[in-house]
């Protein structure tokens, strides 16, 4: 089987016996099964039997290739006897992902099975052409497992040495020379779409998410959680999670599941559609942050409560906020009461990769904006003010000789000059000129009776405004001779624009320490609101 030294081996025979439950392979997803949106593009020839077949989420039949009549099919892939050439199979996967291994499927066939398989695969545009030769144009297949010899009516579980590095969404199955197979499970880890953005499922196998553990299984798989779309009749095998009876009030079971990538989770949904009456009593969720695979691994791991005890119905989609939204998790435990089946869990929130890189370009634009500032001579960093002396003096001007403000906005007040005749003494006064603009002022601004921007004010200054206007409001009529043109100039002077600040809180920033849910003795976790989803 490929398992010996001499012989170079890239792969293993992962359940000698053909009867183990857990096994090597049993913690990956299938990539080629119908139930995450595989398909089978095209096959050399399907005389007995459908290529389809290869890619159901259901064991095979018994009696798979029992055929009562010419027209009955095989519930597996069976081509025509004696083809001068090889029959193939290109199947394009649900996921584009790594690849672990494979589980070649015979069950059913007694005496129809090929004798020998190998599997080939590519990395190729999700609209790619197959042609009659079973080949994509411009694509090099290659290969992934070479021709091994299968025996009929068992399962084949062939492990590799070394899962690939590079991620595959087509593969090629080809028999030497002819015969069939039930089944084809080409086992291995979804790899995450890197251009989607905002609220995800992050435990959706589509994200790249794996239920790694859950306490029993045995009427439902654990994997059936994290499948896309809603349950559904016809596919009895895909329907959901669903565990033993227990017969005791006090028993619970539970799953374990690794995010596709870390996030900071906002909203779980547990449907328990096609399960009226097999529901659980309640269900409560808890998330921790581990690099470890298995969180059991990690001694350092702890779990927090995001979902506290809820009740379930039956066929009905539950919907519950996180409590702890600004928390980056890698895993999330469900654990339902007594017991019961659950038939999909969805774990919204946003991708702690995107936050940073959110937070990243906002530093980049805040040193665009500062640089740009710079350029043209401003300081981006502290507002424009002026001095105290100027202000009071301002103030008191403009008490005395009746100059009336009014606020338009944060940043500007339109002034309007409200003196009389009566109260100018001479020509003179009234032609006062300006001063020359500071860099930036618009040349000609108006002087009187017009809108003006003004720097803001400073924090906490206007009590003592009031009171130099009060310990100046007596002053005789020539004061306002000598300080109009200050007051104009000091009016007409342009703004310094504010520098925009942004609020960046990373992952790794220290955070609030008083959640409910926090254990001082465990390390604390990087927190961080997750930032709005996007659309």
């Amino acid at each position: 089987m490929g398992n010996t030294q001499s012989n170079l081996p890239t792969y293993y025979n992962a359940d000698p016996t053909n009867e183990s439950y857990e096994h090597s392979l049993s913690n990956y997803v299938d990539l080629a099964s119908e139930a995450i949106g595989a398909r089978v593009v095209k096959a050399s020839n399907e005389h007995f039997g459908a290529a389809a077949n290869l890619i159901k989420a259901e064991d095979p039949a018994a009696n798979g290739s029992k055929r009562n009549t010419s027209e009955e099919s095989a519930d597996a892939w069976v081509t025509r006897r004696h083809n001068p050439e090889i029959d193939w199979a290109v199947i394009q996967l649900g996921a584009a992902g790594t690849i672990a291994g494979f589980n070649i499927d015979t069950r059913g066939l007694d005496g129809e099975h090929a004798s020998q398989v190998s599997v080939q695969g590519c990395l190729a545009p999700e609209d790619s052409v197959v042609d009659e030769d079973g080949n994509i144009d411009g694509v090099q297949w290659e290969e992934l497992l070479p021709t091994v010899d299968i025996a009929s009516n068992a399962r084949h579980l062939l492990a590799l040495w070394n899962a690939t590095e590079s991620a595959f969404n087509f593969v090629r199955l080809t028999l030497h020379p002819d015969g069939g197979i039930s089944r084809l499970r080409i086992m291995g880890t979804v790899m995450a779409k890197a251009d989607v953005e905002g609220e995800i499922d992050l435990a959706s196998v589509v994200s790249g998410a794996r239920v790694i553990q859950a306490s029993n299984d045995k009427l439902g798989a654990k994997e059936n959680l994290i499948l896309p779309n809603r349950a559904s009749a016809e596919s009895p095998s895909t329907l959901g999670w669903k565990t033993s009876r227990s017969h005791s009030p006090d028993h619970s079971d539970w799953a374990i599941i690794k995010l596709g990538e870390p996030g900071f989770l906002t909203r779980i949904e547990l449907d328990t559609g096609l399960y009226d009456g097999d529901q659980p009593v309640a269900a409560a969720l808890q998330a921790c942050y581990t690099e470890a695979t298995n969180p059991e691994k990690d001694p350092q791991c702890f779990w927090y409560q995001i979902v506290p005890r809820t009740e379930l119905n039956g066929s009905e989609v539950h919907s519950i906020d996180v409590t702890l939204n600004d928390v980056p998790f890698s895993h999330i435990k469900l654990t339902i009461h007594p017991d019961g089946g659950v038939s999909r869990l969805r774990a919204y929130g946003q991708r702690v990769k995107e936050i940073e890189e959110e937070a990243a370009r906002e530093e980049a634009e805040a040193a665009a904006e500062a640089a740009l500032a710079a350029e043209v001579g401003l300081d981006a960093d502290t507002p424009a003010t002026t001095s105290d002396a100027d202000e009071d003096a301002a103030a008191a001007v403009a008490v005395a000789e009746g100059i009336s403000m009014r606020a338009c906005d944060k940043d500007t007040v339109e002034v309007v000059i409200t003196k009389s005749a009566a109260e100018v003494k001479s020509d003179d006064k009234a032609s006062v000129q300006a001063s020359s603009p500071k860099r930036g002022a618009k040349k000609n601004a108006p002087i009187a009776a017009a809108a003006v921007s003004t720097p803001p004010r400073k924090k906490g200054r206007s009590k003592k405004h009031t009171n130099a206007s009060e310990a100046n409001a007596s002053n005789d009529d020539e004061h306002f001779s000598s300080r109009e043109g200050e007051l104009i100039q000091s009016l007409t002077s342009p703004v310094q624009p504010k520098k925009r600040g942004h609020a960046k809180v990373r992952p790794g920033d220290d955070t609030d320490e008083g959640s409910v849910n926090t254990v001082d003795s465990q390390p604390k976790r990087s927190r961080r609101k997750a930032s709005k989803a996007r659309h």
